[in-house]
């Protein structure tokens, strides 16, 4: 483990996760879905420079890109998402680092671009909703990613200390969004397709975020 800031820190309470490339390993039905509505908007896309532009930014800069309305475009997303059989399963190494933060005294919530009604049915479907004191969607309203609007919510509804708090997510919005929020930050890279990204702690699998808690 490493930090780009060049300190490693300990000494986290609150966690706050991201849930899509974070949690779950979820890219490959979101992306097939995206190269889909790509392709049904005539678009003929490289699905490696439509998948780091989903990392670096977001599926609006993927639509922004190519034209396509924004709205349009997650609606149509989601419709070929509901089509897929496949089944999202969180990465190896998940539920291990979850229940070692809730057993070390860490709060933990998830603050997501994926509706919350969602992402509790997949938490639940693989006994992890119990780890998590709350979740925040796009159904809140809150602005998105990289503002810091949700993260700041969070923080001050669970009256959390910014210097023990920490965002954590595989994107650099995530990281934004923690860095603006006041709070640490932790970018979890398991695939090395970002580089210098603005993060206080990088990680490289789930476990090493442990390292994070209060000791």
């Amino acid at each position: 483990m490493d930090s780009i800031k060049g300190v490693t820190f300990t000494g986290m309470k609150y966690f706050i996760w991201d849930f899509d490339g974070t949690l779950y390993d979820t890219y490959p039905i979101i992306l097939a879905a995206i190269m889909k509505v790509l392709e049904n908007h005539g678009v003929a896309a490289d699905s490696k420079t439509v998948y780091k532009m989903l990392k670096e930014f977001s599926s609006k800069k993927v639509a922004e890109t190519y034209g396509i309305d924004f709205e349009q475009f997650a609606k149509e997303q989601h419709a070929i998402e509901d089509l897929d059989t496949r089944v999202p399963k969180p990465f190896p190494g998940v539920k291990e680092t979850l229940a070692a933060i809730k057993a070390g005294g860490g709060r933990q919530f998830i603050m997501t671009h994926r509706m919350a009604d969602d992402t509790r049915s997949l938490l639940e479907k693989d006994d992890l909703a119990e780890y998590f004191e709350a979740i925040v969607g796009p159904e809140m309203k809150f602005a998105r990613k990289p503002d810091p609007e949700a993260v700041l919510y969070l923080v001050n509804k669970y009256q959390m200390d910014p210097a023990s708090s920490v965002m954590i997510g595989d994107r650099i919005m995530d990281v934004e969004a923690g860095n603006s929020a006041g709070i640490h930050s932790c970018f979890f890279d398991n695939e090395d397709v970002l580089e210098h990204v603005a993060a206080d702690f990088v990680c490289h699998t789930p476990q090493e975020i442990i390292a994070l808690l209060e000791k």
